[in-house]
């Protein structure tokens, strides 16, 4: 009995100690900063653990489609882009695939919607070899930055074949849409690379998708993770611009263009940015709760911090050798010397003058100079509010990567 109440008092005692703790701001902020750091250590221990598991054990428990498909013993090393031979005809007809119902007139004689069963009975029959191919490279991000224009010059290298879709999307938020499409809906979009590559062993072929740097899905491993378990040699490329000057044109594109609003001003931009702030403020939507300032449009502030995008990349691929980061404003201001530097990283063979000189003549792809002319430029004081939010973030951007990505 005395047993217990001295175990009693002992209890209340500890009780008593932590409720003083934690009335103390100060002790409860310190307390605050050590769960952080204590969540962030078992992330990254979490992510060791996985690590030293075997990848083929993640894929099949994370991505099982992937890893039914995916070659037992490796990528063919004799082709320069992850290639594997199957020993089965394809027949190429993509009329029942996801996305034949998007991009219908780039799907002439491309593929074909297979079931998993369907696949596994055509690999028992032992047919003629058939060639599939995944990216070589990937522009994973950002959105409005410039991705279009990039990708479009990077496809013009002779050495480097586009697939039927610039941005299939399958890697963020496709591969787990219900109804959406499959490993191999997406795997067949590169058919005719494939077919090229057949020919020509040392060509390539990228995925252009901007939403694979910043999309999380509700999965416990990242993107950066489950793609570096598929393609751990991959080339992942990344393009920057003033998080600022980035929303603006997001809206300008997004809204003004795709979503026809009705009062598209920069007025009505500044009303909309004022909102978001005040509901970023009140809440944790970094991730992929996104903002809403009403039914129609979603004023996407987080995708411009972009420090907490990179990170789980740059873990993953190494920069500078498998991740290479561009910006929006050095690249439309040396636009030769960034795609010599692109060319470089992807190592793919030099290109002669007059080639090179007809990739940096073509015309700015996706561009919204028609509609900022006619909307006007942003008001100052929505620039100054944006400036003012994003200017930590730009800092730690700039710690990250050491060096200077302020956009002063």
């Amino acid at each position: 009995m005395k047993c217990r109440l001295a175990y009693l008092a002992l209890a209340t005692s500890v009780t008593a100690v932590i409720v003083l703790w934690y009335t103390r701001w100060d002790h409860w902020m310190a307390t605050r900063l050590l769960a952080t750091r204590i969540m962030k250590i078992n992330n990254d221990f979490g992510i060791f653990l996985r690590r030293k598991a075997s990848g083929k054990d993640v894929l099949a428990r994370h991505l099982p489609q992937v890893y039914r498909t995916l070659p037992r013993s490796g990528y063919n090393k004799s082709i320069k882009n992850p290639c594997w031979w199957v020993n089965t005809t394809f027949q190429y007809n993509f009329g029942k695939s996801y996305y034949s119902k998007k991009y219908k007139y780039a799907y002439k004689n491309m593929g074909v919607h297979w079931s998993y069963e369907k696949l596994e009975t055509l690999l028992l029959q032992k047919k003629a070899p058939t060639l599939l191919c995944l990216p070589y490279f990937l522009l994973i991000g950002m959105p409005k930055c410039g991705t279009t224009d990039l990708y479009q010059r990077i496809v013009q290298h002779p050495q480097v074949i586009a697939p039927a879709s610039k941005e299939p999307h399958w890697w963020s938020k496709r591969r787990n849409q219900v109804g959406g499409p499959t490993f191999l809906d997406y795997l067949f979009l590169f058919s005719m690379p494939a077919k090229m590559i057949r020919k020509n062993n040392h060509m390539v072929t990228g995925d252009g998708s901007a939403s694979t740097m910043f999309y999380k899905s509700n999965d416990t491993i990242s993107t950066a993770e489950l793609l570096s378990l598929v393609l751990p040699q991959a080339k992942l490329l990344v393009i920057l611009r003033n998080p600022v000057d980035r929303l603006y044109s997001e809206y300008l594109d997004f809204g003004c263009r795709k979503r026809g609003f009705q009062n598209c001003s920069s007025s009505d931009f500044h009303k909309r940015v004022a909102m978001a702030l005040l509901a970023f403020k009140n809440c944790s939507c970094r991730e992929n709760n996104l903002i809403k300032n009403d039914a129609n449009y979603t004023m996407r502030l987080h995708l411009g911090i972009y420090h907490e995008h990179l990170q789980p990349w740059m873990k993953m691929y190494p920069l500078g050798k498998q991740l290479f980061i561009l910006t929006t404003e050095n690249y439309s201001n040396h636009l030769l010397a960034n795609l010599n530097e692109v060319f470089q990283f992807l190592d793919l063979a030099s290109v002669n003058a007059t080639e090179m000189s007809r990739i940096v003549s073509l015309p700015i792809h996706n561009t919204n100079r028609k509609l900022n002319a006619q909307v006007g430029p942003m008001l100052q004081k929505t620039r100054y509010i944006l400036e003012q939010f994003y200017a930590p973030y730009n800092e730690r951007l700039a710690s990250l990567l050491q060096d200077k990505f302020l956009w002063h």
